[in-house]
């Protein structure tokens, strides 16, 4: 099975070679990368390797680089790897030979870890309303392995299993999949598309699924979101719910997610001023979602 590496830059000057290199010109794999308009010039670290490069042009978005690089290429597999994420040759392979080995595989993804060597959970259980609430009410520090009070999948890592939705680190999806269900949606400009993408192919009928014997190293996974980027991240778990929910469902998320984010006003106010005013734009994201600026909305950085 051929394979189609993607990776989408933005300000990913710092991390982009060390993720192109362990890839560029090995047999089998193509790499791509993705111009977002990188303010950093990030692309030019990796001009004298063996990559293809797609120039956006404009700031497009995760969703949207995602889609052009996989349009330009014709692997029968399609990785999509974080520029803050490194894995080898071989770890790649692993991933396509599954998705080759189970034809009722859509997507796969890898066992990523820290940098410190940590294990990083990557496994999602699917959201829900009891999930929602559970981890607005801080319920998940509480009850951090169990399955009613966080999304997150904590245990369970050193062996395969089906998930809901991976984490798009390192997510390695069959094109005829990718391809029937229209690829990406590119109304999530930031965060939630590996959750869109992974439920609409379970919807199609295709497995997710959880492969450890290939390894990822994530750089961008252990350190805390940007304070202004979490009005996107609550405009994208809103936006999940309009495309997945209906009716009073999709009121009762909007109110779990609102009040997720007013309860850590507080908290962000002891933090800074600059957490706080990211904080007050989640909730009025929450309440009545603004339209998505281009210029103010950075591609997916970890």
């Amino acid at each position: 099975m051929t394979l189609d590496t993607v990776i989408v830059a933005y300000r990913s000057g710092k991390h982009l070679r060390k993720c192109v290199q362990e890839l560029a010109g090995e047999q089998g794999i193509r790499v791509i990368a993705v111009d977002n308009a990188c303010p950093d010039h990030s692309i030019e670290t990796i001009t004298d390797l063996e990559v293809q490069v797609v120039r956006m042009g404009r700031n497009a978005g995760f969703a949207a680089g995602c889609n052009a690089g996989a349009r330009v290429g014709t692997g029968d597999a399609i990785l999509f790897l974080n520029p803050d994420a490194r894995m080898r040759a071989d770890d790649a392979r692993r991933l396509a030979a599954e998705l080759d080995a189970v034809r009722t595989l859509g997507a796969v993804g890898a066992h990523l870890l820290e940098t410190s060597g940590e294990d990083q959970p990557s496994m999602r259980r699917a959201p829900s309303l009891r999930t929602a609430l559970a981890e607005a009410l801080f319920l998940h520090h509480l009850f951090p392995h169990a399955s009613w009070a966080t999304e997150i999948v904590e245990s369970g890592y050193d062996r395969p299993a089906d998930a809901d939705w991976l984490s798009g680190a390192a997510l390695c999806v069959r094109r005829s999949a990718f391809e029937s269900i229209g690829g990406f949606d590119e109304r999530f400009f930031l965060y939630s598309e590996d959750a869109d993408l992974c439920t609409r192919l379970r919807e199609h009928g295709f497995r997710v699924r959880y492969v450890p014997s290939a390894t990822a190293i994530h750089e961008g996974g252990g350190s805390a979101p940007r304070p202004l980027q979490a009005a996107l991240r609550a405009e994208a778990r809103i936006q999940y719910a309009r495309l997945h929910e209906h009716g009073f469902r999709y009121l009762a998320f909007r109110v779990a997610y609102a009040l997720h984010e007013v309860l850590r006003l507080p908290v962000a106010a002891l933090r800074s001023r600059t957490h706080l005013r990211g904080r007050l734009d989640a909730v009025r994201a929450s309440v009545h979602t603004r339209p998505r600026h281009e210029s103010s909305a950075p591609s997916r950085v970890s």
